[in-house]
């Protein structure tokens, strides 16, 4: 007998996905469902593969196995395949969707607030530090699923009170705190968001959360939007593994010419594609090898597709032990700091994209990176700015315009050497 998970999409039913003995899920709409779709990978029309389904579901869940077993543990799933997983969490993911095995939505939000003080938002900071699997813990009454390696968990700020999220009371923030090895993550995540915001890439409010002494990156989610009641309602968005109908698994796998050409296919006007280029541009001049196809959303809204902000945009290669190549690579190019304006304009070529329009975008992103390489990074610790400095300075060297690579006296590299570049 089928297994079923009722879906709402942002309140309104939508259908239901169903798995069978042999584990097949499947994706059935509801005559009255809304017209946008849950994936871009499961259209309307019905022509969705066989697999999609159950890719979209899995993406909507941690990468690591460890991560899924504690989950397991800890709900009382009856194991840790997608559909039994989510039947436990599925009532608060990313994105618009409620997930649930019985076919009425929760009770109303005011009267599902579960509080979740200092010590316990503290308590799960400190368990992630020490363990980064144990995204929840057993005297949580949270329930919630966000994919990723990173640990993190999700909370829901309600007039300026913090409350566990669940079905009826939807998460507002994300806390993720920095693995152990990762000195100043927390800060450089915040510096790169604010950058980013500063120079036009529209990105989420992000701060350093500090309770009881333990510290966590927090960020606004851009899936929600607060309510005249004091609650937040869901958005519904996707990652582009999701909206390709790949798998997790695929993330590494998945080039930048099929992002473009999916978001071109979908968004006519190419303000979706050439959002999602500006963002690795951003990311490659920072120094983020790590952006890939699950670092970049979709929000599907009624009027079309859009391009979500921007969001994990961690400079990877502050820390040495980073694979330094990027997760996409660039016209051909594997690391940030080969890159020409020929290797975006080859990209671009070749994914269908105005090549003029795009060589002055990426440009752009790379003058206003390097014109602000003296302030961005100040809140690091001082080693840190000094390397992040550096690391930029070489990172748009090849791109930025002349008035942006003017380097400031005792600026250090990132072998330690003075630059000499230099212009008026």
């Amino acid at each position: 007998m089928n297994r079923v998970l009722h879906a709402w999409l942002e309140g309104q039913y939508v259908g239901e996905f169903a798995v069978d003995g042999s584990g097949r899920i499947t994706l059935r709409y509801d005559d009255a469902a809304p017209d946008t779709p849950v994936s871009l990978s499961l259209p309307r029309d019905g022509r969705i593969s066989d697999r999609a389904p159950g890719r979209f579901l899995d993406n909507l869940l941690p990468d690591r196995p460890e991560a899924r077993d504690w989950m397991r543990r800890v709900t009382g799933a009856r194991s840790t395949s997608t559909f039994d997983l989510l039947e436990e969490v599925g009532g608060d993911v990313a994105g618009g969707l409620v997930l649930l095995p019985a076919p009425e939505l929760p009770q109303p939000a005011a009267t599902a607030l579960l509080l979740a003080d200092d010590d316990a938002i503290a308590f799960r900071i400190s368990s992630l530090h020490d363990d980064p699997d144990r995204w929840w813990e057993r005297s949580d009454p949270a329930r919630f699923s966000l994919a990723g390696t990173q640990p993190k968990f999700a909370l829901a700020n309600v007039a300026g009170t913090w409350f566990w999220p669940n079905a009826s009371v939807p998460s507002t923030h994300i806390i993720k705190p920095a693995f152990s090895a990762n000195r100043g993550a927390e800060q450089a995540e915040v510096a790169a968001e604010r950058l980013a915001a500063d120079i036009g890439i529209v990105a989420p409010r992000a701060d350093v959360l500090d309770v009881v002494g333990e510290q966590a990156y927090l960020v606004e989610r851009f899936d929600r939007a607060l309510q005249p009641s004091g609650f937040a309602a869901r958005l519904h968005m996707e990652d582009l593994a999701q909206a390709l109908g790949r798998s997790g698994a695929d993330k590494y796998r998945i080039g930048a010419k099929p992002i473009l050409q999916l978001l071109l296919q979908h968004d006519a006007s190419g303000t979706a594609a050439h959002d999602f280029l500006r963002q690795a541009a951003f990311n490659a001049a920072i120094g983020n090898a790590d952006a890939h196809a699950k670092n970049y959303s979709v929000l599907l809204r009624p009027a079309g597709v859009e391009l979500a902000p921007l969001y994990d945009a961690l400079p990877t290669r502050l820390w040495p032990g980073y694979d330094e190549q990027l997760a996409m690579r660039i016209g051909g190019a594997q690391y940030t700091q080969e890159l020409t304006l020929d290797h975006w304009s080859k990209l671009a070529d070749q994914s269908g994209l105005d090549v003029d329009r795009a060589r002055v975008e990426v440009q752009r992103v790379y003058d206003d990176v390097a014109d602000r390489i003296d302030t961005a990074w100040n809140d690091l610790d001082d080693d840190q700015a000094t390397r992040m400095r550096g690391l930029v300075a070489e990172q748009t060297a090849k791109i930025a315009g002349p008035r942006a690579t003017r380097t400031t006296p005792g600026t250090v590299g990132p072998a330690g050497i003075e630059p000499t570049t230099s212009t008026v």
